[in-house]
């Protein structure tokens, strides 16, 4: 889990060299690169249950997946890296609450605090030293939101399937899904200045090696994840792994970018973190005495 949380790191680093490109279009790229790859290695049953209308929960996760990602990139590539990978990764946060709302299951006291503690530190990103809500902070949260749906149904779907056709099946589904988005990316994405190497856009061989290495990650972040599913009985134990994502963009938004995180996005994400640690682990505490 922590290299997958270093992958989603990268993944924001390069999706800063996407500039020129609609983040419409980055997205949908993010989706059909991968699928492209996998195509290679997929088989019958895996194309039978891509395009399967049949299974509502897989092509729901894949709606959630798109809109986690649209907010994603679009955050990072117009904001800091330490503030889109914190908001994204407070999706642990909203699991408990999607959990007691669709699956009724009910919230334990510790739960309770952990997660008051973790929008205790939501709050004071989105919302630093008092001033006014921070729109791209507001994108970013709506993304770990969507998030959080699409891992409750990423753990139970990757307890049932096999690793290739899990992530086949989320890709393809993922790049229908976002196909209306990449057109309407592409119809307000400047070829002119992109192809033409302007001011206002990364080199074409930047924008290749960046899609190429976002490819790479996606496929790096699901896979390790979908390992790392299945070595866990319970998905709580891997809470605080992660967050490394959230000390690396914020090294690599200094080296890379020269941007110094500020104490009020620090200190709330030392909250979210305690915060979300605190809610899930205490959650695999209640479990425990009453696994078989």
């Amino acid at each position: 889990m922590a290299a997958a949380s270093v992958s989603l790191a990268l993944l924001a680093v390069l999706s800063r060299y996407t500039r020129g490109l609609a983040p419409e279009l980055v997205t949908w790229g993010r989706f059909v690169l991968p699928v492209l790859v996998l195509t290679a290695f997929a088989r019958g049953p895996d194309w039978r249950a891509a395009w399967s209308l049949a299974d509502r929960l897989g092509w729901l996760r894949a709606l959630c997946a798109v809109i986690a990602q649209i907010c994603f990139v679009f955050a990072a590539t117009q904001g800091d890296l330490l503030q889109a990978v914190l908001l994204y990764n407070t999706g642990p946060l909203f699991i408990p609450l999607v959990a007691w709302l669709w699956l009724r299951e009910p919230l334990r006291p510790a739960t309770v605090a952990g997660l008051s503690l973790g929008f205790l530190g939501v709050l004071a990103v989105l919302r630093p030293g008092g001033r006014a809500l921070d729109p791209l902070a507001l994108v970013a949260l709506t993304g770990g939101i969507a998030m959080a749906v699409s891992q409750v149904l990423f753990y139970r779907s990757a307890q049932r399937q096999p690793p290739l056709r899990n992530q086949f099946k989320l890709y393809t589904q993922a790049s229908l899904l976002s196909l209306p988005l990449a057109l309407l990316g592409a119809a307000h994405t400047p070829w002119a200045t992109v192809l033409g190497g302007g001011a206002a856009s990364e080199p074409v061989w930047v924008l290749t090696l960046a899609l190429l290495g976002m490819t790479a990650c996606s496929l790096g972040n699901q896979s390790l994840r979908d390992l790392a599913y299945r070595g866990m009985d319970n998905a709580s134990t891997l809470a605080p792994l992660m967050y490394v994502a959230v000390p690396v963009s914020a090294a690599l938004d200094w080296l890379l970018f020269g941007r110094v995180a500020a104490p009020a996005a620090l200190f709330g994400a030392a909250l979210i973190v305690a915060g979300a640690v605190v809610a899930l682990r205490s959650g695999a505490r209640e479990a425990a005495p009453t696994s078989p």
